[in-house]
Order: structure tokens, then sequence, then C-alpha cells
């Protein structure tokens, strides 16, 4: 009995002590692998890894895969006042010509990076989009809409193909500064008329160190997130524009601000989009739609000066529209084809070093062939005030207040009341109604006065 007892307890003691060994390995083995990680882990962020850099990344050690995230947020507070003595539907009474609110002006963010090869770029945006339209529906407010979707590859020759969703090339204003960049709290109100907004299609262009140019084929203006179906596309859409260097960096010509200390630099460009609607089939909600068909024609030329802590900005824009056939004016008359166009004029400099004091005038003269009478008047703006940079030559925290006067009635101006190219056919083309991003709202009296306050912030 004690030889067997003996036998067991000495089993029992070797089962425990192999069971401890084979644990130990394990742990050890798993140790190891901690370590190995550890060390890939380390040896990654050394040589790519993440971090801040203009913005939040991810990247891999030999640079060939990166992104990188970025937001930008604009708060305002705006005040409008405006004089509606003459009964118009939009202001029943005396004490409502007066408007005010907060507002969330703007919140996007970008995905930017490369892939596969440093060569091969790309962009995402998306914006969140407030209840412009005063549908007090919660289904609306806030909405994330697509705005940027584009790859591009870039030879080292200055020549890239870029394809995708992205904004024409046409005015400097809306394609080449963003609107963070911008001088005063918004894009003036020609700019927004006569913008292209975002296409659909492929471009290609070429930089060097005094010329930059750009052909692109797309779908139209604003056409973005159509599918190819859609009412609202062109049949082909042609966008080309040049611009001149012939002082300083194209960096600098990203904003409108120059601050002080920055080199002198001068540009000049133009661009022009044609395009053509009405000859292919199109569907809404899946049954066939009739198009009007039209040609369009936008143009724009621009120039900008730069130095230490002072710029200067001027642009012409115009657009021609010719439909195959008479369309009905708002005023009841018809119209066989027209013409508008618009200036646009602004400066700014410092008087200290975190302090932009700016003015801009910009103007919209609409064709009365277009819009007959009582929607033919002209409508100018004019824009004074001043930025407050919290950070020296940065635009990530930004405090903006302006003050526009709109000297007319917008009631009176076709583009600005919104009544699109006339209405060919009935149907819109192009145009803006008021917004919170013009600040002008309807009225049948001239002198309204918008007075904005805004904080920026860019990460």
């Amino acid at each position: 009995m004690t030889t067997k007892t003996l036998k067991l307890v000495a089993g029992a003691a070797l089962s425990v002590s192999a069971a401890a060994s084979a644990q130990t390995d394990q742990d050890r083995a798993y140790s190891a692998e901690l370590r190995a990680d550890s060390l890939t882990r380390t040896s990654l962020l050394q040589s790519g890894g993440a971090g801040y850099d203009h913005g939040a990344y991810i990247a891999s050690g030999d640079g060939n895969y990166r992104l990188n995230i970025n937001w930008v947020s604009q708060f305002r507070y705006t005040f409008n006042f405006r004089d509606d003595d003459d009964g118009s539907s939009f202001v029943s009474d005396d004490d409502e010509d007066f408007a005010n609110g907060f507002e969330v002006n703007k919140l996007y963010m970008d995905f930017t990076g490369n892939m596969i090869t440093e060569e091969l770029t790309y962009k995402i945006r998306g914006e969140f989009q407030s209840d412009a339209d005063n549908t007090i529906d919660e289904s609306f407010d806030g909405d994330f809409e697509l705005e940027d979707a584009w790859a591009q590859y870039d030879w080292d020759n200055g020549v890239s193909l870029r394809w995708g969703q992205f904004k024409v090339p046409s005015t400097f204003e809306e394609f080449y500064v963003d609107s963070h960049y911008q001088l005063a709290a918004d894009r003036s109100v020609t700019g927004e008329a006569f913008s292209a907004g975002y296409t659909q299609g492929i471009a290609l262009s070429y930089r060097n160190d005094a010329f930059g140019g750009t052909i692109a084929v797309d779908d139209g203006a604003k056409t973005a997130n159509t599918p190819y179906y859609s009412a609202a596309e062109a049949d082909i859409g042609l966008t080309g524009r040049a611009d001149f260097k012939f002082a300083g960096d194209w960096e600098q010509f990203n904003d409108f601000t120059s601050f002080r200390g920055s080199p002198f630099a001068a540009r000049a460009g133009a661009g022009i989009h044609w395009q053509h609607n009405g000859d292919t089939a199109a569907f809404v909600a899946g049954a066939a739609a009739p198009t009007p068909e039209y040609d369009l024609i936008q143009w724009t030329a621009d120039v900008s000066l730069e130095g230490s802590g002072w710029n200067a900005f001027a642009a012409v824009v115009g657009r021609w529209i010719d439909p195959d056939s008479a369309f009905m004016l708002p005023s009841g008359g018809t119209a066989d084809d027209g013409h508008d166009w618009g200036v646009i004029i602004q400066g700014g400099f410092f008087p200290m070093e975190k302090l932009e004091l700016f003015a801009r005038w910009d103007a919209i003269f609409p064709d009365e062939d277009l819009y007959g009478d009582g929607l033919d008047e002209d409508f100018h703006t004019v824009t004074i005030g001043g930025n407050w940079y919290f950070i020296p030559e940065s635009h990530a925290a930004k405090f903006t207040t302006d003050i526009q006067i709109f000297l007319n009635e917008p009631d009176e101006n076709g583009l600005v009341a919104g009544v699109a190219g006339g209405g060919v056919d009935g149907a819109d083309i192009e145009g803006i109604a008021p917004s919170q991003f013009s600040s002008v709202l309807p009225s049948g009296e001239d002198t309204q006065i918008a007075w904005r306050l805004q904080m920026q912030l860019a990460f």
C-alpha cells in the first residue's frame, strides 16, 4: 500500500511539474511575441506611424500610404437690417425688418493623402449641411453631404491627371481659395452667383514655375452627386483655365491674405466653361424627363497682388445662355439668349501683426433679355471688416467681423433673387437663392445691412 501511495504521489508531482513547465514555455513565448510586436510598433512610429502635421495623420514607414484628417468649423452670429415698407409678401409688418441669430455656417471634414505611391493622391470632403430651406424638419438638419471625391496622379514633369468629383476650375475665388481662406466671412455675392460649383469628370493639369493650366471634360456646372442619367447633368461640359505667375510662389495664392514679411507675389489668369444640355436621355424617379436644350458659357479673368502685409484682388465674371428656342421670362415675355456679368474688387492690409483690415465691392449686372422688367436691376454690395489671427501667420484660429451693405433691391435682380437664368422652359440653369452664405435676405427695398461675427477653427 505504501509503495502504491508513493508511486501515485510521484506521478502527480511529475504531472504538476510538466504542466508548470509547459505553462512557463507558453508564457515565455507570449512574452517574446509581445516584445517583438512592441519593437515593430516602435520602429513604425519612428519611420512612419501617426502624429500631427498640419492635421492628424497615419502613415506607413516608406511613405507610400498616408491618411491626413482635417476639419474646419465656422460659427457665426448675424444681424440683418432691412427696410421693407412696400408691403411685400416676405415682410408683413414693420417690426419684421430685423433678423438675427447663431448658426454653424460651415463644418466640414477632409480626408487626404496618398496610396500605393506618393504620386497617387486623393481627397474626400464631406460637409454637414444646415437646414437652409427652413423646412424645420429634423430629418434634414445636419445632413452630411459629399463634396470632393477625387484621385490624382502626379508625374515629375508637372503634369497631373485628376478624376472624380471636384470643383470646376473656372472662377478663382471658388476654385483656388478654400472657404476658410477667404478675406471676409464668406465669398462675395457675385462669386456665389457665378460659381460653377462641383462637377464630375476628368481634368488634365500642368504647372511649372511661371505657368499653370487645366483642361477638364465634365458633366457641367453644379452636378455634384448626380448619376449619369440625371436631368441636371449636361450632355457634355468642357472647362479650361490658364494662370501666369510673375512673382512669388504658387502657394501664396491659396489664400487671399498676405501676412507681414511675405515676399511680393503677382499672378493673372482666365477661365472658360462651356456645356450643352438637352440632347441626351434623362430620368427622374425612374421616368423619362424632358430637359431644356441650351448652351451655357461661363468665363472669368482675374488678377492677384500680394506683398508684406497687404493684398489686392480683382475679377470680372460672366455667363452667356443660348437656348435652342425662345423661352418664357418670369415677367411673361419671351427671350432668345442673354449675357450676365459681374465684378469683384477687394483688398486688405495688416496695421498690426495679428489684425487684418479689408474692404470689398462686388456687383452683378443681369441681362434684361433674360429676366425682363422688374428683375434686371443691378445689385451692388460693399463689405468692410477685419480678421484677428490668434496665432500669427495661421488661419487655424481666426475671428472675423464684417458689415455688408446691399445697396439695391435683391428682389429686383434675377440672380440674387434666385430666378436662375430666366427659367429656360421652366427649368433653372444657375443662380443663387438668398442664403446664409451671402447673408442677403429677400426685400423689395434697397440699403439692406448685414453684420456678421464669426469664429473659425481649423484643425
